[in-house]
């Protein structure tokens, strides 16, 4: 199996991966099964190289949502039961910014 490559930047990766699906990710959600969004060791590993990028995306998002913090907009998460520890955290954090670009993907 070849070895994934990660560009700089998530959108690029996202874009250079999971283009193809970015409707079926913004309509269905990430967690609905597509490559590289399925097992939570991958998704905990590609969460890892762009860690701080989407951080700063949930950092956005949560204060244009009104939350106090990220942590409060992950609770109002459908699959806010998948805090139960670190990799489980990683992925759902992943599978956030998946739709998040997914989403800006259809709006352009």
């Amino acid at each position: 199996m070849a070895e994934m490559e990660y560009p700089e930047k998530f959108r690029d990766w996202f874009k250079a991966n999971l283009a193809e699906y970015a409707g079926d990710i913004a309509r269905h959600g990430a967690d609905s099964g597509f490559p590289h969004l399925t097992y939570t060791n991958e998704c905990a590993a590609i969460f890892d190289v762009y860690a701080d990028e989407i951080w700063e995306m949930a950092v956005d998002d949560a204060d244009s949502m009104g939350c106090k913090n990220v942590a409060e907009m992950l609770a109002g998460f459908g699959r806010a039961d998948m805090l139960g520890d670190w990799a489980q955290f990683r992925n759902l954090m992943l599978w956030y910014a998946a739709e998040t670009v997914a989403r800006e993907m259809e709006n352009e």
